[in-house]
């Protein structure tokens, strides 16, 4: 006898909550594919799930569907921005609570408006699994940028360990993700060819097997070069200062004392990095202890990179204007100033009346202003080795575009971070991942130093050389390389996809009107007939 398990369909793709709640399931299970537990399998089972729940929708029904699934993605995803709110920034834990679910709840608006969008405008088209996946990417991309953007939780991603890793250094991350949508969804459009693998093996085989042998092919690609005596030994220093002493005023100088006698057991590498705001006061207040660390490393040919909060001279461009920077010392020269600022956390996006909010939740250094858009990258110059640097601070790492521009003919990335914010949750296993996308993407080796972790060498195939473990006290020494030349994704940055992705959405609609007029041009001449 045969069981009628049509009622599952009706639950699982109906309007209302049954729907929903199935919905924010999924989500919830996005989050398991990335750092730090890599089952990156669950994307598909994720994706096509949610795919399945839209079916039966109209435009409305479908957007908060959508609003459902990424509430489960950000609140199992990203919910750690608790840890920095509740015990960092001293708020009452039952409003940090109410903050956090209301920024995951403003973040499942992305989700929300892509399936009003694809439901509304494209699903009624030919091959609704294609332009499902030309949405998911473009509203990646929209994510990455809108309201300053946030672009965590890319499913692209994941792939710095799979085969698909072959497409980041052509296309970049939203080129995988764009791969996993559309399978995920083909999938569901095309059970029936899955029942008769026989029949339709050809167009099984060429979905599934030809992504994974292309990108194992395109992975064998060296996009940049070995510079010639370009091997250079760097060291990075993990403070593992805590948080909620790092600002302390009787915690200067034993902070101070701790990264300098770290460097001077090092003097002999090429480089030295130091975290995110490593050094606790402001620039003008360390003059002597700066000039210090400069001397020191240009008698031993040593460049010396380290994280100061900056504020601006009165002959500067913005007077008395706060900065989150990256000075060069010693054999290296020049200051960038962070490009990519954390809302709330750096800078209040909102009028001036709204600052003292900052206040409230205590933030420490909390006031600063953006970098210029024309910063020039670092130098370093020494007997041996003369080469460019492209710093990014923390946030900055997690923008594809930005990150391929400022890498652009550089030699090696170098990013300083300060994640003990975010305490032992998962946001800092994340934010490696991420990095380790970057570093892949760009064909080059990455330093990155942190004040608790997680310090790490990446090389430019995007894995890790060599770590320091979290919440501990550590210096990492190492070898990286200088890399010359770039790769195509270091040229066009994401716009082959995007355009790839407009082309495929107009294609499909104008296949759509055209199949359309024809049939209603059949009809009146049957009715003429």
């Amino acid at each position: 006898m045969k069981m009628d398990l049509s009622w599952i369909k009706t639950f699982v793709s109906g309007p209302g909550f049954p729907g929903h709640f199935f919905a924010l399931a999924c989500g919830a299970l996005l989050p398991f594919s990335f750092e730090p537990f890599s089952i990156w399998p669950l994307q598909f089972v994720s994706i096509a799930l949610f795919y399945f729940s839209l079916k039966n929708l109209s435009a409305k029904q479908a957007m908060w569907r959508g609003w459902w699934f990424g509430l489960g993605a950000f609140a199992a995803g990203v919910s750690w921005v608790y840890v920095s709110i509740h015990f960092y920034s001293n708020t009452p834990a039952p409003l940090a609570i109410l903050m956090t679910l209301g920024f995951v709840a403003g973040l499942a608006w992305f989700f929300a408006l892509m399936t009003f969008t694809y439901q509304r405008f494209f699903s009624q088209l030919p091959l609704p699994f294609l332009s499902f996946a030309a949405i998911w990417m473009l509203f990646e991309w929209f994510r990455s940028w809108f309201l300053t953007g946030f672009p965590w939780l890319f499913l692209g991603d994941v792939h710095v360990d799979t085969w698909l890793k072959g497409f980041a250094p052509l296309l970049g991350v939203y080129s995988i993700g764009f791969i996993i949508t559309l399978v995920s969804a083909y999938l569901v459009d095309h059970l029936d060819d899955l029942k008769n693998v026989k029949q339709n093996w050809k167009i099984l085989a060429s979905l599934f097997a030809a992504p994974w042998l292309i990108g194992i092919g395109l992975n064998q690609i060296e996009w940049t070069q070995l510079e010639e005596n370009g091997d250079i030994k760097v060291v990075a220093i993990q403070g593992n200062i805590p948080q909620e002493r790092k600002w302390l005023p009787e915690e200067i100088y034993p902070t101070l004392e701790k990264y300098r006698s770290a460097s001077e057991e090092n003097w002999d590498a090429n480089l030295i990095l130091w975290p995110e705001t490593a050094i606790t006061v402001l620039h003008h207040q360390a003059k002597e202890y700066i000039k210090f660390l400069d001397d020191e490393g240009r008698k031993n040919q040593t460049a010396l990179l380290t994280g100061i909060p900056y504020q601006q001279n009165q002959d500067e461009p913005y007077p008395g204007a706060y900065h989150n920077t990256v000075i060069a010392l010693g054999e290296g020269s020049g200051i960038y100033h962070k490009r990519k600022l954390v809302p709330f956390g750096e800078y209040m996006p909102f009028p001036e009346s709204w600052r003292p909010l900052l206040s409230f939740f205590n933030i420490p250094m909390s006031q600063f202003q953006q970098g210029d858009e024309s910063q020039p990258l670092l130098k370093i110059t020494n007997e041996h080795h003369d080469y460019t640097v492209a710093p990014f601070i923390c946030y900055d790492i997690v923008y594809p575009d930005f990150v391929a521009q400022q890498s652009t003919d550089s030699g090696l990335m170098v990013t300083i971070s300060n994640d003990a914010w975010f305490g032992a949750s998962i946001g800092p296993q994340q934010h490696l991942g991420i990095a380790r996308m970057r570093a892949l993407e760009n064909g080059r080796y990455l330093l990155r130093s942190t004040n608790t972790g997680i310090t790490a060498l990446i090389n430019h195939k995007g894995q890790v050389v060599d770590a320091l473990p979290q919440f501990e006290y550590g210096v990492l020494t190492t070898e990286a390389q200088i890399r010359t030349g770039n790769t195509p994704f270091n040229f066009w940055g994401s716009w082959p996809m995007l355009l790839l992705g407009c082309f495929i959405l107009v294609g499909l609609m104008a296949r759509y009107k055209i199949s359309k007029s024809k049939i209603s041009n059949d009809q009146q001449n049957e009715k003429a007939a």
